[in-house]
């Protein structure tokens, strides 16, 4: 590896005209002396800087109350969080032991799941593919619950029959579900 010195051997005086090498030396070397410069000054103003301490001997009076109250509920909320996550394991081991699984599906009673009843929400249906030639049509979906980048006819069904493709155009699908109609666009 060459020194420095030997990377400026043959550079002419300062006056004199000089070649675009030794342009780009000298300018190289100066942007670095004002990086290293630029560099040294970030360092030692960073380090007089001194972290703000926040005193609490200059609170007084109700807000210093108000903190200290809010401090001691935080606490008894955290002591309570820690023994719930320490105890947790030992009640598990205890429910297992008498026989009860820890974790267990509930189970809902046969009056109630006869009155609850889950939504049905349609799935969301992207089209991959879209084939339109004379009177054929078929299209790639990706239906949710679905086989991906199946193909599709009008009149075949998904989703368990609650679904049907009603048509296929050259803009779009339209298609049923639990009776309503929707269109999917490209």
């Amino acid at each position: 590896m060459k020194g420095v010195s030997e990377l400026f051997t043959g550079m002419r005086s300062v006056g004199a005209s000089r070649s675009a090498e030794e342009k780009k030396k000298v300018y190289l070397l100066l942007l670095f002396f004002a990086a290293s410069m630029f560099s040294m000054k970030n360092f030692i103003s960073m380090s007089l800087i001194e972290p703000e301490s926040p005193s609490l001997q200059n609170v007084s009076g109700k807000a210093a109350v108000d903190a200290a109250n809010s401090a001691k509920t935080l606490n008894v909320k955290f002591a309570a969080f820690r023994k719930l996550r320490e105890e947790t394991p030992q009640l598990a081991e205890l429910a297992g032991s008498a026989g009860r699984p820890p974790v267990s599906a509930v189970t809902l009673p046969p009056k109630l799941a006869a009155e609850t009843k889950a939504p049905e929400f349609r799935p969301e249906v992207r089209i991959k593919a879209l084939v339109v030639l004379g009177d054929k049509r078929i299209c790639t979906l990706d239906i949710d619950g679905e086989e991906p980048e199946r193909i599709y006819k009008p009149g075949e069904t998904f989703g368990g029959g609650k679904g049907r493709i009603v048509s296929i155009d050259t803009k779009g699908v339209s298609w049923k579900w639990a009776g309503k109609s929707y269109r999917t666009d490209l």
